[in-house]
């Protein structure tokens, strides 16, 4: 039995990997089921990987954050239920800048918290409403090489950046009417958020179907979306690889779908399911440094590690 077991994960592995256009994802190791215990997630809807490989996960309905080596290794939790300095009320999303300072999207409290390396609380910005510096829904975020954060403000239909200390440097998007958050530039909401090595910001906007791209001052670039059909779907997560290529989560068919820097289809990968390299509900995806990608699966509870070659 256990050598059929073996042969069956093998035949697995080898189905996962996606030859395209001279490209391949084969799946390495995955975790974590429903629960409450460590290593275990309720509806997690954030992922990071630091540089030194550690993996934080945002456990959304747990109002947590763990953290994992890059192999699945529990390292540590911090936060629990409730409004005060170092609680979450549904934690969204997490990033770690340069330095070790991490930052969480505590939703439901309008705010970002942010702690040093050791997980302490170190200060936090932000309350609910629609003025700058307040948020309505921040459920997103991305740090740059600058360490400036960005939060995707969902309700608010904008991306608010700050400085480490939370001061707000630029604002991209702002509230408006549904037919005037269709025109280019404008956002419905928020759905996913990253930025590149140059300083280029790419939003994803799952009402619209579109991914836009604007410059490191907030102009607007391009709008990608319209030109794929039958591909984009509902855009959500996304992530940038080493060569700049645009990673993102496809909401509507669990897949996750490849642009090349101008925007131009690679391919996709990925599909509906519990096996190996299928995905049920995946939320967010983040990249290595050594070019591994964690996907993390909000109903299905778990993170999937592949390698990606191109």
């Amino acid at each position: 039995m256990k050598s059929l077991k073996n042969f069956v994960l093998l035949l697995l592995a080898l189905l996962v990997s996606v030859p395209t256009f001279g490209s391949s994802v084969v799946f390495e190791k995955s975790w974590g089921v429903q629960g409450t215990k460590n290593g275990q997630f309720s509806d997690p809807q954030g992922i990071f990987v630091d540089g030194k490989d550690l993996v934080y996960v945002a456990d959304t309905l747990n109002h947590r954050i763990q953290v994992f080596d890059k192999n699945g290794k529990h390292k540590t939790s911090f936060g629990s239920y409730g409004s005060e300095n170092g609680e979450f009320l549904f934690p969204h999303d997490i990033v770690v800048d340069s330095k070790g300072f991490i930052y969480v999207a505590d939703s439901q409290n309008g705010r970002v918290q942010k702690f040093s390396s050791k997980n302490k609380f170190v200060k936090s910005w932000g309350s609910k409403g629609p003025e700058p510096g307040q948020f309505d829904g921040p459920m997103y975020l991305a740090v740059d090489k600058s360490d400036r954060i960005y939060v995707g403000d969902a309700f608010n239909q904008r991306v608010q950046v700050f400085d480490n200390e939370g001061t707000l440097i630029l604002t991209v998007g702002a509230k408006v009417g549904m037919f005037d958050a269709m025109n280019p530039g404008n956002l419905a909401t928020v759905s996913g958020l990253s930025v590149d090595n140059n300083g280029y910001i790419y939003i994803s906007d799952d009402i619209v179907r579109r991914i836009q791209k604007y410059d490191p001052e907030g102009n607007f670039v391009a709008e990608w979306g319209s030109g794929y059909s039958g591909k984009w779907g509902q855009p959500g997560g996304s992530t940038i690889d080493s060569s700049g290529n645009l990673h993102y989560i496809n909401k509507m068919n669990n897949m996750v779908v490849v642009l090349d820097p101008k925007g131009s289809f690679l391919f996709e990968w990925g599909g509906s399911g519990t096996a190996s390299g299928l995905f049920t509900r995946p939320i967010d995806l983040y990249f290595s440094d050594d070019g591994s990608v964690f996907v993390l699966e909000q109903s299905g509870n778990r993170i999937q590690r592949f390698g990606i070659s191109y």
